[in-house]
C-alpha cells in the first residue's frame, strides 16, 4: 500500500511483512559529515520508526531467533519501545526475514539529514525534551515509544533519528573489529545527536541503548 504522509507529505508504502511505514528518500546528493561533501545516494525507502519490541516479538516467533537481550526487563519490553539487545547479526536476520537490509552510512544519513547540511534532523537548533531522548541516567532512563517526539522528525519523515536508540548500518567502521552505529540514544550528550557523529559497535554486542530500522530498494 502507497499513501502521502500528511505531515511530511513524503511518499509512504507499508511493509508488507512486518507492517512497517517506509518513507521514501529520493535519488541525489546531499551534504555528508563533518566536511559536508557532497555525496550522491541512489533512492531507496527507510522505515519511519525504529524496529520495536512488537515487531520483533513477531519475528521471533515466526523464526524461532533467539530473543534479545533485556527482553524480560520492563523498562525496555514495552510492546512500542524500539527493540534493544540485538547484535549486528540479529539485526541483519530481521531484515532479510522481513525483506529487508540495513541502511549504508550514507542512507541513514542522507534520511537524517536532508540535503542542505543541517546538524539535527529538525535543523539547527540544540535538541530539548520535544524533539529527542537523550542524556538520561544511564541506572534509570530507556528509551521512549517511538514516534513520540514529532517535533524531531527528518526532512523524509524519519522519526526518532536522533537521539532513543543507536541504529545498525551495514558497513564496518573498523573492517573485520567494529560495525558503524548512527544517531546517538538515550544516555548519550546533546553533540553526540548530530547526524554527522559516527560511532561504532562490537557487532556481537547486544547493548541496552542500540537498536536498528531498515531500508529496501525501490
Amino acid at each position: 500500500m502507497t499513501k502521502i504522509d500528511k505531515v511530511s507529505k513524503i511518499k509512504v508504502i507499508i511493509n508488507e511483512k512486518d507492517c512497517s511505514e517506509m518513507v521514501l528518500v529520493p535519488a541525489g546528493t546531499f551534504l555528508m559529515g563533518e566536511e559536508k561533501s557532497s555525496v550522491y545516494v541512489d533512492a531507496f525507502y527507510i522505515d519511519k520508526y525504529q524496529i520495536t519490541n512488537a515487531q520483533y516479538g513477531k519475528f521471533v516467533e515466526e523464526t524461532r531467533h533467539r530473543r534479545p537481550s533485556f527482553w524480560e526487563d520492563s523498562r525496555f519490553n514495552n510492546p512500542n519501545q524500539p527493540v534493544v539487545g540485538t547484535s549486528w547479526d540479529d539485526a541483519l536476520a530481521y531484515a532479510k526475514w522481513a525483506g529487508k537490509r540495513l541502511p549504508k552510512e550514507t542512507e541513514w544519513e542522507k534520511a537524517a539529514r536532508g540535503t542542505d547540511g543541517r546538524e539535527y534532523p529538525w535543523g539547527n537548533t540544540k535538541p530539548d525534551s520535544t524533539t529527542a531522548v537523550y542524556d538520561l541516567d544511564f541506572d534509570t532512563g530507556s528509551p521512549a515509544p517511538v514516534g513520540t517526539h514529532e517535533a524531531g522528525v527528518s526532512p523524509y519523515g524519519c522519526h526518532d533519528i536522533a537521539g532513543n536508540v543507536w541504529e545498525w548500518c551495514e558497513d564496518w567502521y573498523e573492517e573485520g573489529k567494529y560495525r558503524v552505529v548512527r544517531g546517538g540514544s538515550w544516555i548519550n550528550h546533546v553533540y553526540i545527536l548530530r547526524c554527522a557523529y559516527r560511532s561504532c559497535s562490537y557487532p556481537g554486542g547486544r547493548d541496552n541503548n542500540v537498536g536498528f530500522r531498515c531500508v529496501k530498494n525501490i
